[in-house]
């Protein structure tokens, strides 16, 4: 048979089943068992989402409204809390009360009512004749005489002498009586009853902690109830605002004064059942021994408090989605304009801290949640870096502002739709590409270039991170950089405009409209204005143009990160040149698109240079070459006459043609050509160090130099061989052609170990490999 209660009491947002209920029984003035039987649910256990149906007939609320309480993301009080709150079996009483003929109150029983407000009075605790309290109206034998006389000794407690009136221990009793009268009444707001639950929980826990010195991991709270005095000094730890101008807050020492030589984290264990009020309010008073994680989570680095709202979900897992897999770049340019600090490291980790501002999830929880998932540990290491240098605390401080801002505004930006695009969808086909560079007068270079491309048109779209990119976009980490970097920040203003073009018809054919193409949070979400690092919106892109072109012209052949060569002269970090440079291309590309020589015939559509006698809507273009820079070319430089070709522009087959009516000798098969590593702006071997080089002449060269640097990670040839697949008499065979190449051993031999230590020449081909080659397969 279903059974009604009286009146329904509707949850709040989030509001666990465990509070609820009590304050549901606290309405009625009945203890919680009372109400389970009431209802008609068991009552040798809590009740549990099992009984939702039955509480739902019984309050007159949803089934999905009951099921939504004990799923909450917020917790309920700990069961040392709720006892406070609970009424006892034995009773305070006022001796004046009685005399006037009031009869025992339900409040009376109560821990959290000890003073009557009627007569100004504290309430007696006992009897003064025999010391017993009287029962409650709660006990489970009724009173069955007059509740003026003591129900053991018959003594008249009307006669108790009252103490004098405190009226600190009088507004502490109000403030309570305020609180329990919002919970109990069912006519107050959602508010109301928040902030009256919220008052109680943080007065009970100072009651607590001020009754009891050592609460800590191992020994939590005894059954011993605070009284009246610990309530008084409770209400005046709570209701005193700290001093924050001298950094001193009563209340923080009494939450040290329980957790001394103890590793508590930002909020100790026995307060963690706080309003989020009074745990910001704890983060901030122990805010000088908290790590960066913790100081972002409870937004100690802002000039105010700044309390975590109630919200049915963890903020980081609403999140997670709207943002890119790292941090804008001009945001991480006004972080730390610092090159040590700079990369797609630090930029993913910095995107994985967005999310810790008011979060109740550990770090190794949050950073799942992030497409390109970063190590939870090298997140707390690049905040831990970044809260250590000269402008830490501000750098924390924008951290903090920003993530707080984003969880209240929206991004024009879906970044997820955008990664789902990017993976099913080619962004540049090679028709396309060499159509550009020819509007653009470049040369369309190699299937690498095009990989460049492709590249550049990710992080346009998604903003996207390379190391963790799907391919064919992938860049893997620890992989060479700076030919991508060169190359997306010296691309000219036509082939920029024509990328960008190209980057929105692909968003458009998909139905993506009204998105910008790129987009990054605006300055006035925080209020710092004087930033750690710098400010690349402001920063004029004219030096920069003039110093590149000037590196370009001094050093033609010479310029493998030009970038970095022209920031190190202008005194500024090379990633905030290179965001100047990706929002101000430089007019024409500094480089020359082909190698003095090799000159391609004027623009076809101009109808010059090319054959009088074809159909004019059928030409084909007319390539003039410098025979002697093809001889150098192929013949000093070991270049093949295929990349020149890529290079000229023209087909293999018909520079080769070309080459024997020159008389330029062909290279036998297997001869000492140059294995290009394929990654410089140029692809010209003088762009690259004279032992890597010399390493790379000859054929499979380009083979040995990476088995080289897989030999380097064993002790021997015979580990090497085992591990990889490969013979060891050919690793051998090779390691000593290497050698030959190279002009001395480049590992220090062992009698029983034949690969022992690197020797200088070894370490030398080593650092140059690693730096000027495109390891991305063996990544």
């Amino acid at each position: 048979m279903n059974r009604s209660l009286p009146f329904t009491l509707a949850p709040l947002d989030a509001e666990p089943f465990g509070l609820w209920w009590h304050a549901y029984a606290v309405a009625f003035g009945v203890t919680r068992t009372e109400l389970a039987q009431a209802v008609g649910i068991p009552t040798d256990r809590p009740p549990g989402p099992e009984n939702h149906a039955a509480i739902s007939a019984a309050t007159g609320l949803s089934t999905t409204t009951v099921s939504r309480m004990f799923t909450t993301i917020r917790p309920c009080p700990p069961e040392h809390v709720l006892r406070v709150w609970r009424p006892r079996q034995s009773s305070r009483f006022c001796p004046a009360c009685l005399a006037e003929g009031t009869p025992l109150q339900p409040a009376w029983s109560l821990p959290l009512t000890f003073h009557c407000l009627i007569h100004r009075a504290p309430l007696a605790e006992c009897c003064p004749a025999c010391g017993q309290p009287p029962p409650s109206l709660m006990a489970p034998a009724r009173l069955t005489h007059s509740p003026t006389f003591c129900p053991f000794c018959g003594h008249d407690l009307t006669t108790h002498q009252l103490r004098p009136d405190d009226k600190a221990t009088a507004a502490a009793q109000t403030l309570i009586n305020t609180a329990l009268a919002r919970i109990r009444h069912p006519a107050h707001t959602a508010i109301d009853r928040e902030r009256a639950q919220d008052d109680l929980t943080d007065l009970t826990l100072i009651a607590l902690h001020l009754t009891q010195d050592d609460i800590t991991q191992r020994r939590g709270f005894s059954h011993r109830m605070p009284d009246a005095a610990a309530f008084t000094a409770a209400v005046d730890l709570l209701v005193v605002a700290p001093d924050t101008a001298a950094g001193q807050d009563r209340l923080a020492d009494l939450v040290a004064r329980g957790h001394r030589g103890t590793r508590s984290g930002a909020i100790p264990f026995s307060w963690r059942a706080a309003s989020p009020t009074l745990i910001t309010r704890i983060a901030r008073g122990r805010d000088a021994a908290l790590t960066p994680i913790e100081r972002i989570r409870h937004a100690t680095t802002l000039p105010t408090m700044a309390p975590r709202p109630r919200q049915v979900t963890d903020p980081a897992t609403t999140k997670a989605d709207r943002l890119p897999d790292q941090l804008w770049p001009v945001w991480a340019i006004r972080l730390t304009d610092d090159d040590s600090l700079d990369g797609p490291v630090f930029r993913s980790a910095m995107i994985a801290a967005l999310l810790l501002a008011h979060s109740e999830l550990q770090l190794n929880e949050i950073t799942p949640l992030l497409p390109h998932r970063p190590s939870a540990d090298r997140v707390a290491h690049q905040l831990r870096r970044l809260a250590s240098t000269s402008h830490g605390h501000t750098a924390l401080r924008i951290l903090t502002e920003l993530a707080l801002a984003l969880n209240h505004n929206d991004i024009p930006i879906d970044y997820a739709r955008r990664r789902r695009l990017v993976a099913d969808t080619e962004l540049i086909d090679r028709s396309t590409w060499s159509g550009f560079c020819r509007g653009t007068g470049l040369k369309s270079g190699s299937t690498r270039r095009l990989d460049l491309a492709r590249r550049y048109l990710y992080e346009l779209l998604t903003g996207g991170n390379l190391a963790t990119a799907p391919r064919p976009y992938q860049l893997a980490e620890g992989a060479p950089r700076t030919d991508h970097v060169e190359f997306c920040s010296t691309m000219p203003t036509a082939l920029v405009t024509a990328m960008s073009s190209h980057a929105e018809g692909l968003l458009a054919a998909v139905g993506i409209t009204g998105e910008p193409l790129t987009w990054h949070p605006p300055v006035e979400w925080v209020s710092v204005t004087s930033w750690p690092g710098a400010d690349p919106e402001h920063t004029d892109p004219r030096p920069i143009h003039q110093a590149l072109l000037a590196q370009w012209a001094t050093e033609p052949h010479r310029h493998w990160a030009p970038t970095r060569a022209v920031a190190n002269a202008l005194g500024i970090s090379s990633h905030h040149l290179r965001h100047v440079l990706r929002a101000h291309p430089i007019g024409h590309a500094p480089y020359q698109s082909h190698r003095p020589g090799a000159v391609v015939a004027t623009d076809i559509h101009n109808g010059l240079g090319h054959r009088a006698d074809s159909n004019p809507d059928d030409r084909k273009p007319v390539y003039f070459v410098d025979p002697a820079w093809l001889r150098e070319q192929y013949t000093f430089w070991g270049r093949t006459l295929d990349h020149i070709a890529a290079e000229i522009g023209c087909r293999p087959h018909t520079l080769r043609a070309f080459a024997e009516t020159q008389g330029i000798p062909r290279r036998p098969r297997g001869g000492r050509g140059s294995q290009l590593p394929d990654a410089t702006i140029t692809d010209h071997p003088a762009d690259l160090p004279e032992l890597l080089r010399k390493a790379l002449l000859g054929q499979r060269a380009r083979g040995r130099v990476e088995r080289f640097l897989i030999m380097t990670k064993y002790p021997s040839l015979n580990q090497a061989a085992i591990d990889t697949g490969i013979h060891q008499s050919t690793l051998t065979a090779q390691l000593q052609n290497l050698e030959r190449a190279c002009g001395g051993p480049l590992f220090t031999r062992r009698t029983r170990r034949p690969l022992g230590p690197l020797t200088p020449l070894g370490e030398q081909l080593c650092q140059q490999a690693r730096e000027h080659l495109d390891l991305t397969s063996n990544a």
